[in-house]
């Protein structure tokens, strides 16, 4: 069985710190291949936010892979957001990270939404650049068909529902139905701070949108939390598990067979 952690939106500078050194004991219990990341580490993108992040991440023994969100850019240097927006994350953060993630089961490459600066008002909104998620494909199609495959991002390609942010990525609808076109099995996401699993069909083969919920104080009406998908020779299991009370406790729970996963993406 392949275990992963997803965790998303730590925003360290205004993380949950109780949460966070609880988290460290309670994941040896789930005995993570890997720790997946997808953004907003930092709330400010200060060197002091980075190297606290920095510390923690590095104290997991497990592999990691990790991408950028929008608050991993300096919020108070217009300077570098305009020439050097992810220097401090390469510098404190990238060198954790492998390149990608690949077992038996499951192959997971990440790819960065978030951008330092924008021909418009929000800055936070997510990007998909299509030529770069292109090369992204062809990683991830060199690996056998019977592979899961999935691509890391911060920002949802396209918001659930139920998210309380009402927003769009420039081009996500567009990256969906090609990642669904070329086989591609899940988008792990963060940045709304709530988790679920979304089942969408936009081209060739059904996708999921996995969502991790945040481990900040900075929540939307749902407790701290992240996520634990495990995969197997027969399934894929999303769990999310929330803070509560000092304790974390596992709630939701989505199931999918892989042969039918895998059917519908040969059919």
């Amino acid at each position: 069985m392949t275990s992963i952690l997803q965790f998303a939106d730590i925003h360290f500078g205004v993380e949950d710190k109780e949460a966070m050194e609880a988290v460290k004991t309670y994941a040896q219990s789930l005995k993570p291949d890997l720790v997946l990341i997808c953004g907003d580490i930092t709330q400010s993108g200060k060197v002091s936010e980075f190297k606290a992040a920095q510390d923690w991440i590095a104290s997991f023994a497990s592999p990691k892979l990790i991408t950028p969100g929008n608050h991993d850019t300096p919020m108070f240097g217009i300077f570098q957001r305009l020439f050097d927006p992810f220097g401090r994350y390469k510098k404190y953060i990238q060198p954790l990270s492998e390149p990608f993630f690949a077992d038996r089961n499951i192959m997971i490459m990440p790819y960065n939404t978030a951008r330092g600066i924008q021909a418009k008002t929000d800055w936070s909104l997510g990007v998909v650049d299509m030529e770069e998620l292109e090369r992204v494909i062809g990683e991830l199609n060199a690996v056998p068909a019977t592979t899961l495959k999935m691509i890391a991002v911060h920002h949802p390609l396209i918001y659930p529902a139920m998210s309380p942010l009402k927003k769009e990525t420039k081009n996500g609808a567009e990256a969906v139905k090609r990642l669904s076109d070329a086989n591609i099995d899940a988008v792990l996401s963060g940045h709304i701070h709530s988790p679920f699993v979304v089942e969408r069909s936009p081209g060739e083969t059904d996708i999921l949108s996995i969502g991790s919920g945040t481990l900040s104080t900075r929540r939307r009406g749902v407790p701290a939390g992240f996520n634990h998908i495990e995969v197997d020779d027969t399934s894929l299991k999303v769990t999310a598990i929330d803070w509560i009370e000092g304790t974390f406790v596992r709630r939701d729970t989505w199931r999918a067979l892989r042969a039918d996963l895998k059917d519908k993406s040969n059919a």
